[in-house]
């Protein structure tokens, strides 16, 4: 079974079970997120559907979704990639300057030091971008990375290869 999730009109998808539980657990889905196992119908809040009540359960125990972080947090330096297909670039160029000190090294590739988190980047930033756009966020300070529209294949890849023990 395939699942489609809806933010702020756009949607997102198809993706697996373990994809799903994965962005509950990460805080990309909460009980108040649009999903549907149709691209086109069917949607309705996480917290309605049994197999995400589970998932959302199990997660209330650990950390709560990160917030976006205030001033008197530290700076932490993060490698920002980005391949924007769309009109966004200009409007995502200046989202990213409110996080903090911005570099561009490349087309697509920025450094920047602010005091964020790779979620909350990720979160916020995603916003802006449409369903053919990419980014990848490494928080190179605390060796967390996030992401957004990479694909199944990346995302499961990802996720295994950053989780694996030394």
């Amino acid at each position: 079974m395939s699942w489609f999730v809806k933010v702020e009109g756009r949607v997102y998808g198809p993706y697996t079970p373990p994809q799903m539980k994965a962005f509950v657990s990460e805080g990309r889905i909460a009980a108040h997120s649009q999903v549907s196992n149709a691209r086109d119908e069917g949607w309705c809040a996480a917290s309605e559907v049994e197999e995400f009540t589970t998932w959302l359960a199990a997660n209330a125990g650990g950390p709560a979704p990160e917030k976006r972080v205030t001033a008197g947090v530290r700076p932490a330096n993060f490698v920002i990639v980005t391949e924007i297909q769309s009109e966004a670039g200009p409007e995502f160029r200046n989202a990213l300057t409110a996080y903090g000190e911005l570099e561009q090294i490349t087309p697509g590739t920025w450094l920047l030091r602010g005091p964020t988190t790779a979620a909350v980047l990720r979160n916020e930033l995603s916003h802006i971008l449409d369903r053919d756009d990419r980014l990848l966020i490494i928080d190179a300070t605390h060796d967390r990375a996030a992401w957004f529209n990479l694909g199944r294949d990346a995302d499961e890849n990802i996720r295994n290869l950053w989780g694996r023990a030394n």
